[in-house]
């Protein structure tokens, strides 16, 4: 007990905290130095992408009267700034020392380019699968977006902020590769069908105004999808759970994430779309089917 009071003293060095894994502890977060000159160059990437989203949303808006895109980015945003939770249940920290302004969520020091990034991700993710899926997209088609132009890419940027210590996934964690947890590999690569599927079906059965409710439906879907599908993998590295219980929740959390997406992909309303478009390309005679619906001004 004395040794276990001690070393629950010591301060954290190099950026490594001193973790006590299998004795029910939280994990302490290390302190990280992120390497300036990949911050910069990283922040200001992805304020010009955010700056990029901004510019598509008003053309889509002030020349096509479209103003679903307007509406997914300050869903975006909104979703942004539910990320602290996310990250405390999640063990994740950012380097205090990354460039530019940042801002406190939940006692959480957050930098800003989370906000921008995630926000143009929301919003230019969430509508382009929804045209993918409305146009009756092939489930391979899908998948190769999803996992190859999007996943992958998101993975090496994370990769990236683990190695210049932008960001650190903390605590006993088994399931790290380079750094990166092995369920959030997997998350990373199936969230995009679901934004694609919960936009898809609000802009069905929604109008006009109606579709402001995209402001609360696209920020619950990430904390949904994300906490609700992962909690027992935060529940094992949070209390620092033997490795074999720590697996084990990785791999329900990364089969869950799978067949939620696959579940999503195969509502009635999404299949019926992508069969007729494969019955239209076979040259079978169409089978009646409801048409997508397209977006409307908003008011």
């Amino acid at each position: 007990m004395f040794l276990t009071d001690l070393l629950s003293t010591l301060p954290i060095a190099s950026g490594v905290p001193v973790e006590r894994p299998g004795d029910g502890q939280i994990p302490v977060a290390p302190v990280l130095d992120a390497d300036r000159t990949f911050a910069w160059a990283m922040v200001i990437g992805l304020y010009a992408g955010f700056a990029a989203a901004v510019v598509w949303a008003a053309v889509a808006w002030l020349r096509d009267r479209e103003g679903v895109p307007a509406i997914l980015l300050v869903a975006g945003v909104i979703a942004a700034n539910i990320e602290p939770l996310g990250d405390h249940v999640g063990s994740i920290v950012y380097a205090p020392n990354i460039p530019w302004f940042d801002y406190t969520v939940m006692g959480r020091q957050m930098p800003s380019f989370i906000l921008v990034g995630l926000a143009a991700y929301v919003a230019c993710g969430s509508y382009y699968a929804y045209r993918m899926l409305a146009a009756g997209a092939p489930l391979r088609r899908i998948a190769l977006v999803c996992v190859v132009f999007v996943g992958v890419p998101e993975i090496l940027m994370e990769l990236a902020w683990h190695h210049w210590h932008v960001i650190a996934y903390y605590g006993d964690n088994p399931t790290r590769i380079l750094g990166i947890p092995l369920y959030t590999i997997v998350q990373n690569s199936t969230l995009l069908p679901v934004y694609g599927v919960a936009t898809f079906l609000a802009l069905r059965h929604l109008a006009g105004a109606q579709r402001l409710w995209l402001l609360v439906l696209v920020p619950t879907v990430t904390i949904g999808y994300i906490v609700g599908v992962s909690w027992p993998v935060y529940q094992a590295v949070q209390s620092s759970a033997p490795a074999l219980v720590t697996w084990i929740a990785a791999l329900w959390t990364c089969v869950g994430s799978v067949w939620i997406s696959w579940a999503a992909l195969h509502l009635p309303e999404v299949a019926a779309l992508r069969e007729e478009r494969a019955r239209r390309e076979a040259g079978a005679a169409p089978a009646p089917a409801p048409a997508p619906a397209e977006p409307a001004p908003v008011a």
